[in-house]
């Protein structure tokens, strides 16, 4: 038996096997602890977007962080790796011993009502608190965000020739390749919005399988000129054709001078 109700276990269910494990001795640990006044599954079990890679995220309501602030307050996790979450006193991100990634946010009584963790699993609940709805999701593409990409995606088209062409320096290249990649990714996933509210390592669920299949398809360079100009060459064309169409479908606006400028800038240097 773990203590824990069957909405609790439904929620973890899709999480990788040994989290029951542990959250079944945190309960045990704080059932009896009075200061304890609430614990939540939050992040994407508490959105009901959790799979085999999420991790579990925890909101533990409690009438004096202070005790709370030492990571040595969550010793039951048996933790093997421990990092505080920037600007969350008393926050810690745990891995434990069994390899399971498991982050505590504290909160007090009063901040429930108006917290920014809004999707959340009871799993204890002394004092029936009542977290607010959720918010409604954005309704479309950020095109600024759109905009400031390819703004930065043309400007860096400027250094490559030079920085790593003419310098011959490949490592840098074959990093310079993956930031454009990663510049398309943006791009396209962005148009897709509005998306579910999900983590940020469900890395493939907001492209399209068009657009899976388009970055998939981009060769990953080895250390060498024509590797390196290659699959710089393939990843830029890429970004040119496709996320110009990615921006321009949300009425966003194509810099074309820009573009033909930058482009000239490569045919000078032979690319």
């Amino acid at each position: 038996m773990t203590g824990l109700d069957e909405g609790v276990l439904a929620a973890i269910a899709p999480l990788e096997e040994g989290y029951v494990d542990v959250l079944a001795r945190l309960v045990e640990e704080v059932t009896d602890d009075q200061r304890v006044r609430a614990l939540w599954l939050g992040g994407s079990v508490g959105r009901g977007t959790a799979d085999v890679g999420s991790d579990l995220d925890l909101l533990v309501t409690v009438t004096d962080a202070s005790a709370f602030a030492a990571a040595s307050a969550w010793d039951v996790l048996d933790p093997v790796i421990t990092i505080p979450i920037p600007g969350l006193a008393g926050c810690f991100a745990f891995t434990t011993r069994e390899g399971l990634r498991v982050d505590v946010v504290l909160e007090g009584p009063d901040d429930v009502a108006s917290s920014a963790y809004t999707h959340r699993v009871r799993v204890l609940d002394r004092d029936g608190f009542e977290p607010p709805a959720p918010l409604e999701p954005a309704t479309g593409p950020d095109v600024e965000r759109m905009q400031a990409i390819v703004t930065e995606f043309l400007r860096q088209s400027a250094i490559f020739p030079a920085a790593v062409v003419e310098r011959g320096d490949w490592l840098l290249g074959q990093e310079a390749v993956h930031h454009y990649r990663r510049m398309l990714y943006d791009l396209l996933s962005e148009s897709n919005q509005p998306l579910p509210t999900m983590g940020i390592k469900q890395w493939s669920s907001r492209l399209t399988p068009q657009q899976s299949e388009l970055l998939a398809g981009l060769p990953a360079p080895t250390a060498d000129r024509d590797s390196v100009v290659g699959a710089m060459t393939a990843v830029r064309d890429a970004l040119r054709e496709h996320g110009r169409a990615a921006l321009e479908s949300v009425g966003g606006t194509w810099p074309y001078d820009a573009d033909a400028s930058l482009a000239a800038y490569w045919q000078r240097h032979g690319l």
